[in-house]
């Protein structure tokens, strides 16, 4: 049972999509303060625009913008996603979020990771100025876009078919990491 936060000011690191499918993978409500497909897609999908309200078992997605009530969650929160791309801006506001949040749990999600390096690159900036945080990763993959565009979770989408297994079996892999870490 957890309060989950996956935030970061930068729009296109993949917030929605990984939210959505921790969301539905661990049966949990999903609340977001930015309008979002998912809401369509999942019955336990929530929109508030202004005042948000705190709810245990539930994964916050906030929108790639500031918003005082947000911060109002994620002081709550168990735990914050941070998903950062390698892209020197999308590094540079992981970081703000970083320091603004510091006395709190974050892990940081290195999204759409091409290669080696492009992890290395983001562990390394961060770590520059916060050396304690612990990181995962994904690859570049469509298996969140295309479970979120399905209304299925990550794993729901994985196992569909043989050749969904096939074609997603490293990144299922990568996320079912993700997933287990919130299951604990």
């Amino acid at each position: 049972m957890a309060i989950i936060a996956i935030a970061s000011t930068k729009g296109g690191v993949g917030k929605t999509s990984i939210a959505f499918s921790l969301a539905k993978d661990l049966d949990y409500r999903y609340i977001t303060n930015d309008m979002s497909v998912v809401l369509n897609k999942y019955k336990k999908a929530r929109y508030y625009p202004k005042k948000i309200p705190l709810y245990e078992n539930t994964v916050y997605d906030f929108g790639g913008f500031v918003d005082n009530h947000a911060d109002e969650i994620m002081n709550k929160a168990d735990i914050i996603l941070l998903p950062t791309t390698n892209d020197l801006n999308s590094i540079m506001k992981s970081q703000i979020l970083i320091k603004t949040f510091k006395h709190k749990t974050i892990l940081v999600f290195a999204n759409m990771i091409e290669n080696k390096k492009d992890y290395e690159t983001i562990k390394t900036e961060i770590h520059r100025y916060f050396p304690e945080l612990a990181f995962t990763h994904m690859r570049r993959t469509k298996l969140l876009k295309n479970a979120l565009e399905a209304g299925k979770s990550a794993t729901e989408l994985f196992e569909s078919s043989k050749q969904t297994q096939y074609v997603y079996r490293h990144a299922f892999e990568e996320y079912t990491k993700i997933l287990s870490l919130f299951k604990q």
